[in-house]
């Protein structure tokens, strides 16, 4: 097993996602169930991300990111297709010591987030390591329909 399992508390903690597509939105909606302060930095965003900017849920800076941008953020994430892009978000997060998830892995960050589901106070968390995203997606549809 490489990577350790762990649950984090990120209420009124400030998060930086990089990116504004499909990806970031899914990220986005779970930071914003925990609790999390969310900045999202990207030139563009969804719908439903713009929805949460004009309530105030969401912060952005529409824009391209730019070094400097994770700010003081304890976790960040990038979600972009630009290798480019995902490389500079990593490197900076590292020299700050935040934490790093890069989407798709073209760069390697020093988390990754499981399949998740909650139902009712039960949380259920499933990872292949990184290795198969979309089987540990299929065991945790597989596990829905068990009574908690």
């Amino acid at each position: 097993m490489r990577y350790y399992p762990i649950f984090l508390d990120l209420k009124a903690q400030h998060v930086v996602m990089v990116g504004g597509g499909a990806v970031a939105e899914r990220k986005v909606a779970t930071l914003l169930k925990s609790g999390a302060d969310v900045t999202v930095v990207s030139p563009s965003v969804t719908r439903r991300l713009a929805g949460w900017i004009s309530q105030k849920k969401v912060r952005h800076i529409r824009r391209a990111y730019r070094k400097g941008d994770l700010g003081q953020a304890v976790i960040a994430f990038t979600a972009t297709d630009s290798d480019r892009v995902n490389q500079e978000v990593a490197e900076d997060a590292e020299q700050k010591n935040i934490w790093i998830n890069v989407a798709d892995q073209s760069v390697p960050g020093n988390f990754i987030l499981p399949a998740i589901f909650t139902k009712r106070d039960v949380t259920v968390a499933v990872s292949t390591g990184g290795k198969d995203p979309r089987r540990a997606v299929k065991i945790r549809d597989s596990l829905r329909g068990v009574t908690l």
